[in-house]
């Protein structure tokens, strides 16, 4: 079966057809199933300006400056609106703090310090891709992402973002000891030269998010669900289950319609990390 992620609907003019979703991390399958929502469609169509200009700094991280809000693109989630006609791999999505059910929250401190010599990192530091978007408080957000998984870091006193500095690590309370733990589990994987895949839980599945993805392709197209489970399982093996005494193939595609149904509008903040 082709891994690509299928377009969305009635976009012949979409090139991200053939995205491979093999790397994707939660927040790369939230932004494929909204850039399918008709609502979030129409807003960015009407939104003004369409589109913000990234800058790419000399240690490749790609900025985002914003000189206001933009609350339409907010209540998706996003700091400001991508293109829906672009997959994770070209759009440079922005999803916004308040989307993100995990950060890590730094301090940048003077890395010249005696104390902080030893501790000192740049954000070249870490060998995945960083876009990063500074917001009208000033405050920077690095979204970082390798290998499946995606980092939020949000840093604080850093005015130049190539420059070094020695990080010091909020930890809010108690309760979020877990969540932080993990994160910074994995952004210091990031800083290896080679570093494996992140173990994903079970909701966020790739087989699955993919077989709901096209599940929901399938069925803005008008597909029956018999079409819908040819297109995901083959024709081979509907033709020998479809009309057995088990239920159990037509009961699964009902669910991966319904499931990228409930992404598509709105579920996908589930899946931002």
């Amino acid at each position: 079966m082709n891994h690509s992620v299928v377009s969305p609907r009635g976009r012949t003019d979409d090139h991200a057809a053939s995205c491979d979703s093999a790397d994707y991390a939660g927040a790369d399958w939230a932004w494929e199933f909204l850039r399918r929502n008709d609502d979030y469609i129409a807003d960015w169509r009407s939104s003004v300006p369409r589109h913000l200009p990234c800058v790419t700094l000399k240690d490749r991280t790609q900025l985002l400056r914003l000189r206001r809000r933009f609350p339409r693109a907010e209540k998706w989630g996003l700091y400001t609106f991508a293109d829906p006609k672009l997959c994770p791999h070209q759009a440079p999505v922005f999803w916004h703090t308040s989307a993100l059910k995990g950060v890590v929250r730094l301090n940048a401190q003077r890395p010249n310090d005696p104390d902080n010599a030893s501790t000192a990192r740049t954000l070249a530091d870490f060998n995945v891709d960083r876009r990063a978007v500074i917001g009208i408080d000033g405050v920077t957000l690095v979204l970082m992402k390798g290998r499946g998984s995606q980092v939020p870091v949000e840093i604080h006193g850093l005015s130049v973002l190539t420059a070094p500095f020695a990080p010091v690590f909020e930890l809010h309370d108690l309760a979020d000891l877990a969540g932080q733990t993990e994160l910074l589990r994995r952004l210091q994987r990031f800083t290896e030269q080679r570093h494996g895949a992140i173990q994903k839980p079970p909701f966020t599945s790739d087989a699955r998010l993919r077989h709901a993805l096209i599940a929901l392709d399938e069925s803005l197209k008008g597909r029956t669900y018999r079409q819908i489970a040819i297109t995901i399982f083959g024709e081979k093996k509907v033709a020998e289950e479809w009309h057995g005494h088990s239920q159990f193939l037509k009961d699964r595609t009902r669910r991966l319609v319904a499931k990228g149904t409930e992404l598509m509008k709105g579920g996908y903040r589930a899946l931002l990390s």
